[in-house]
């Protein structure tokens, strides 16, 4: 998701350029793109100012106008975050002064408050209240996206691998290309590449691996998400 964005908006800045993204799966979001929990966060973990609570903020603005816009999947079911007990509520109260220097729009509600928006839910006197929270489908979005870039002229090559640098040419599965430019979003495997243009000499990715439990009930049986402090 992120290397088709980059490759879109170099496409409307430099509109005489050729812009080529390759991708290594036929598909598009067979990795972490794809396989993640779709939530579109508010921003209200992040410290005051800094450039992922703005990126979040305005992410998750920007992110539902596209939804809405094109009509892909969006649930606008908000967030509850829920305290176990007294020592969690130092860091509610945390949460809510980031919410507010972020100026996102955060609400506290009391346990009955609380239960009024998912009577299932347990918290400890009080809970914070995030109505700007979504979650989307991760691959409709990008297959949404990925269509968008093509109609904006952007090459868009699947089943190719990256091999390596040769020179100023990048060798593939399906040729060389020699390009002005190589942008590396390469995911997981950013750091590898990024060395053989003599960058991230001192750093490595690690990768880390989220696990995610099926639900029987119904889909909307939970009004909301629910998260711990």
């Amino acid at each position: 998701i992120i290397g088709i964005n980059i490759a879109r908006e170099l496409r409307r800045r430099h509109h005489g350029a050729r812009v080529l993204l390759i991708e290594k799966e036929l598909e598009y979001g067979q990795h972490a793109s794809g396989r993640n929990s779709g939530v579109l966060h508010a921003g209200f973990y992040y410290s005051a100012d800094s450039l992922k609570a703005r990126f979040t903020r305005v992410g998750n603005q920007s992110l539902t106008d596209y939804c809405d816009q094109k009509g892909l999947q969006i649930n606008k079911c908000g967030k509850l975050v829920v305290a176990k007990g007294e020592t969690d509520q130092v860091f509610l109260d945390e949460l809510l002064d980031r919410g507010r220097a972020n100026g996102i729009d955060l609400v506290e509600v009391d346990e009955k408050e609380a239960k009024e928006i998912e009577p299932r839910i347990r918290t400890h006197r009080r809970a914070l209240f995030s109505p700007t929270t979504s979650s989307v489908d991760p691959l409709e979005v990008l297959r949404s996206m990925a269509q968008d870039a093509r109609q904006e002229g952007v090459v868009l090559q699947s089943g190719t691998r990256y091999l390596r640098r040769d020179g100023d040419k990048v060798s593939t599965t399906s040729g060389t290309v020699q390009p002005s430019y190589v942008v590396n979003a390469a995911g997981l495997y950013a750091d590898k590449i990024a060395r053989e243009f003599n960058f991230s000499k001192h750093f490595r990715i690690l990768p880390f691996k989220g696990i995610y439990l099926y639900s029987s009930e119904t889909p909307g049986a939970m009004r909301t998400n629910v998260y711990p402090v």
